[in-house]
């Protein structure tokens, strides 16, 4: 079975636990899969392992504390040591394709953007390429990076008791400085690059057919979940 399979199946096998192994299974299943440098399908192959194991000692009577031990994190950790890493080759080719799709959702929202203010104020819709990719590399940079973040504080977040007024301000100052950086740093950047007038109508039209078939893409070789 493919990654996609295993996560279906996972999904309906899990309510053969109980309340308390399952919160304790679903723990281990959120810590590995935010271990993005692992191989996702042999992450899933792992967690359908584990979990088949627990169903079983479910049935003796016994718990997962018993099965797996008291120290999540040292047990995980283990076992995302034995796992292989995800080919460079392949996580190049998601992190492209997600960056293609970014792309698309800026082009669209910029090109619509554009068109509402030529026609609201009566404004110029040139558009600069050398700042427009500059621009989408800092946006791109941002998000990737809250991303990252992201990913490691829920993983921290399972075998750490959290605070949540602390997890809240940290949160809230993560997405401040992230938009504040996406608003003013391309701001910073001259004008430079080929010039389009026309900018507002080609960035919605790129943006559109450049998202339809990565849609396309996605739906027959199901490249991301």
């Amino acid at each position: 079975m493919n990654a996609k399979e295993l996560i279906q199946l996972n999904n309906k096998k899990r309510k053969e636990l109980t309340k308390e192994n399952e919160e304790y299974y679903d723990n281990m299943l959120v810590y590995i899969r935010t271990s993005v440098s692992v191989s996702e399908q042999q992450a899933e192959e792992l967690l359908m392992e584990l979990l088949d194991h627990l169903i079983d000692a479910q049935a003796e009577g016994k718990r997962a504390e018993e099965v797996f031990g008291e120290n999540l994190k040292t047990y995980c950790g283990e076992m995302i040591k034995q796992l292989p890493k995800e080919p460079l080759k392949s996580t190049a080719f998601f992190i492209s394709f997600l960056l293609l799709q970014l792309a698309s959702l800026m082009a669209i929202v910029s090109g619509i953007g554009n068109i509402v203010v030529h026609y609201v104020k009566d404004s110029s819709q040139t558009v600069y390429i050398g700042t427009a990719i500059v621009t989408f590399v800092i946006v791109a940079a941002i998000i990737s990076l809250d991303v990252f973040l992201l990913l490691k504080w829920i993983q921290k977040s399972v075998y750490k008791i959290s605070n949540k007024i602390k997890d809240f301000f940290l949160l809230f100052v993560l997405i401040f400085i992230s938009l504040a950086g996406m608003v003013f740093l391309p701001k910073l950047i001259p004008p430079f690059g080929y010039v389009i007038e026309v900018g507002g109508f080609l960035y919605l039209a790129a943006g559109a057919v450049t998202l339809i078939v990565l849609r396309w893409l996605n739906s027959k070789y199901q490249i991301t979940k």
